[in-house]
């Protein structure tokens, strides 16, 4: 009977009849021409057409070194959307080294990532098949060979086989021999099998529980640990999970429970603790997470963001830690720690403040200004500034003015002045001007400087270039201008370092490789930046051919977070090596904080007597700015009437008499400008002195004449220029004219009564002044 050939047949009748004319060409008179030719696509007997011929084809070409040829049939069976039965049969014909084999070669290496991927996935649904899957299960109480095959299979299916086996244990009349080899059998899974057996650790089923435990040290795998911890610390002394939990964590540790080298708490905190701080690598952006549902009796999974799976381990891991022992500190700490992070991450800082969902920000200023500065004092130590800025702002809400001055330590508040995120340093400074302290304390002056970085925020983000070539520097900033910054270009370290300290509004800041100005070189400059907190949070990166990277690697290695960047010749190239416009703050931010911080400055400007007051010299420069700022203005000229520097009137008395500022402005510098004279006496300059005088006598606004004359009054006038003055004086005004009224009839005189003649004038004396 015949059959037709399969193209695999036909493929290996065509390799055979090549290979046999390749070997002619050793016999004697045959053509030397025909030698060492390896069959190739022209050689088929037949095109391939089907997704299985496609990849047959492809597979021989690949291991006969034909990469270019093998392209084509790989395209077509990647277009032919190969299923899973297809896929399965190339891994079980040809194994898995038939794929990974792409990635060898260039011209297929594009392929190999998707096809491994579609390979995977098709090989776990049908491992994971609840038929599939039940059908061995159902073995695992047959003959020993039938158990091996059945596990083997089920390590297939990995954590998905947890909850068949689970239902298995928890059949109705289940033999107690049957039931023993089932729990037995559980333990000889692999280490996949973890997660879905801690689950099942929650379950209120006590022997299901300790059936997991025991598992789960058969298995040997010590991540276990800290979840069997609560279980072998319960206090329920006939608790077979209990006995389970504690027999498995003595396999898992060498060490009997009662001899472990840390409490159950720290074992807890610690490991909760080791979430909140991403130790934990997990396989991408998502993680599979595993709970026990009480309803249906199983561990059930659940895709979520890698963010929200170390919440759910962490803050389990700190709650637990709390049942054990609700006064432990540190397990408080890091509960409220990780709250306080995740809430920012999805809410963003400003809502976590003023109106939370989450209700974590609330529980955090609950839990005491103790609790609330170790959480401030380990995420600065952490360089988590976000937290950091939320755990100050809600340690000023709730600590006392006092304790800054009576403790022996350093308040965390203070501590956060210095920490590396610019949010943070804000937030504790707006945090301690609120707290509205009496006398001076450990770091208050640096309270001032701080808010006076913030109030000299500029619209756009600055960068700053450090080149001692003008002419590549001002290349590279003509790039980042484009890309929206406001760069500044300087050609020494030390002025580098001094434009990126001077406001808080830096976000960039690039080093050339070739930088030859001033004295300090790549490491001084990156060891001085790196320890200012006015600089350490900025994003640092070092520019210079693609050929200087790697002898900057050890650089590198001491300055965590400072990067490469290939000397870019455009801006689009640039912006895809920054990877976008890497900045902490948005446009709004600025703004918002730049205005914030100028009433801060006016706050503690009204304040006499404050342990701040004497500072505000040092905000002289950046108040002068936001007097040209229309959201800071006004904030800014309340706070410079109490500056005691020339500099300070003088800028006031230039906003008085600018015309094009709004009468509010003008009025508001008016009244701080007269409250700085009382103070310090007249320090503006001697032509402003008559220019004030000039816009009194001009001026018509009445609520500015007075302003003015208030600064007159103030610069103490000689009395020559009061009584010249005072002669144009005229405090009564004009009468208005008498409304238009009938007069009343004049009477007819009598005929008996003679008219009267009319007064004549007297002239006055010759001697009479007016």
């Amino acid at each position: 009977m015949c059959r037709n050939s399969s193209f695999r047949d036909r493929l290996a009748i065509s390799c055979v009849v090549a290979s046999l004319a390749a070997g002619a060409s050793f016999l004697p008179g045959v053509v030397a021409d025909a030698r060492g030719q390896v069959p190739g696509p022209e050689t088929f007997s037949k095109e391939p057409q089907t997704p299985l011929e496609l990849w047959e084809a492809a597979d021989y070409l690949l291991r006969t070194g034909q990469v270019q040829q093998a392209v084509p049939y790989l395209n077509k069976f990647m277009k032919s959307k190969p299923d899973d039965a297809v896929l399965l049969q190339i891994r079980d014909r040809y194994g898995v080294g038939s794929v990974l084999r792409l990635d060898n070669y260039p011209e297929t290496r594009v392929l190999a990532r998707p096809l491994s991927s579609l390979l995977a996935a098709a090989s776990l649904r049908s491992s994971t098949r609840p038929d599939r899957i039940q059908r061995f299960v159902n073995t695992l109480t047959k003959s020993a060979e039938e158990q091996e095959y059945a596990l083997e299979r089920l390590r297939e299916a990995g954590p998905y086989a947890v909850p068949y086996v689970v239902q298995a244990l928890d059949r109705a009349n289940l033999p107690a021999e049957e039931r023993a080899l089932i729990a037995y059998n559980l333990g000889r899974l692999d280490r996949s099998a973890v997660p879905p057996l801690i689950a099942v650790l929650d379950s209120a089923d006590g022997r299901l529980a300790a059936d997991a435990a025991s598992a789960l040290g058969a298995i040997g795998d010590a991540r276990a640990v800290p979840s069997l911890t609560p279980l072998a610390a319960t206090t329920n002394l006939g608790s077979p999970a209990r006995d389970a939990a504690r027999r498995a964590i003595a396999r898992l540790t060498g060490r009997s429970f009662d001899s472990q080298s840390r409490s159950p708490v720290r074992v807890l905190a610690d490991e909760a603790r080791k979430y909140h701080r991403h130790a934990f690598l997990f396989p991408g952006d998502s993680a599979l997470i595993w709970e026990w549902d009480a309803e249906q009796k199983v561990p059930v999974p659940r895709q979520v963001s890698r963010s929200d799976a170390e919440a759910f381990f962490g803050q389990r891991l700190a709650r637990e830690a709390l049942k054990l022992d609700p006064s432990d500190v540190p397990a408080q700490v890091v509960l409220v720690s990780q709250a306080l992070e995740k809430a920012v991450e999805k809410v963003g800082f400003k809502a976590v403040t003023s109106n939370d969902p989450t209700g974590a920000y609330a529980s955090a200023l609950a839990a005491g200004p103790n609790v609330l500065g170790q959480v401030l004092q380990t995420a600065i130590t952490d360089g988590k500034t976000d937290l950091a800025a939320v755990a100050a702002t809600a340690l000023g809400q709730i600590s006392d003015r006092d304790v800054l001055t009576s403790g022996r330590r350093v308040h965390p508040l203070v501590e956060a002045l210095s920490s590396s995120g610019r949010r943070a340093q804000f937030a504790a400074a707006r945090a301690l001007v609120l707290l509205e302290p009496q006398r001076p304390f450990a770091g208050s002056s640096q309270v001032v400087p701080i808010l006076a970085r913030f109030v000299a925020n500029q619209p756009a983000p600055r960068a700053v270039v450090i080149d001692g070539n003008l002419d590549r520097g001002n290349l590279l900033a003509s790039h980042l201008k484009a890309l929206g910054y406001d760069p500044q270009v300087a050609r020494t370290g030390a002025d580098g370092f001094r434009a990126a300290s001077d406001g808080a509004d830096v976000e960039l800041i690039l080093i050339d490789t070739h930088q030859v100005g001033g004295p300090w070189r790549l490491v001084d400059i990156l060891a001085n930046l790196r320890a200012d907190a006015r600089t350490a949070g900025i994003p640092i990166y070092v520019v210079g051919p693609l050929g200087n990277q790697a002898a900057l690697d050890a650089t590198f290695k001491n300055y965590p977070g400072v990067k490469f960047l290939v000397t870019p010749t455009t801006p689009a190239i640039l912006e895809r090596q920054l990877g976008g416009r890497p900045s902490e703050f948005s446009d709004q931010e600025r703004a918002a904080y730049s205005t914030e911080a100028a009433a801060l400055l006016a706050a503690v400007a009204s304040r006499p007597g404050s342990p701040f007051e004497a500072d505000l010299r040092q905000a002289e420069g950046a108040l002068s700015l936001a007097l040209n700022t229309p959201t800071t203005n006004l904030a800014a000229a309340t706070a410079m009437g109490d500056v005691p520097d020339a500099g300070a009137q003088r800028g006031l008395a230039e906003v008085v008499l600018d015309v094009s500022k709004t009468t509010a402005l003008r009025l508001a510098a008016a009244r701080q400008l007269a409250r700085s004279l009382q103070r310090f006496g007249p320090l503006v300059s001697a032509d402003q002195e008559v220019k004030l005088l000039a816009a009194l006598d001009q001026e018509r606004e009445p609520a500015l004449r007075i302003a003015l004359a208030s600064l007159i009054g103030a610069l103490r006038p000689k009395p020559a220029q009061a009584g010249s003055r005072l002669q144009r004086l005229n405090p009564l005004p004009a009468a208005p004219a008498p409304e238009s009224v009938p007069s009343p009839p004049t009477p007819e005189p009598a005929a008996s009564e003679p008219m009267p003649a009319p007064a004549e004038e007297v002239p006055p004396p010759a001697d009479a002044k007016p």
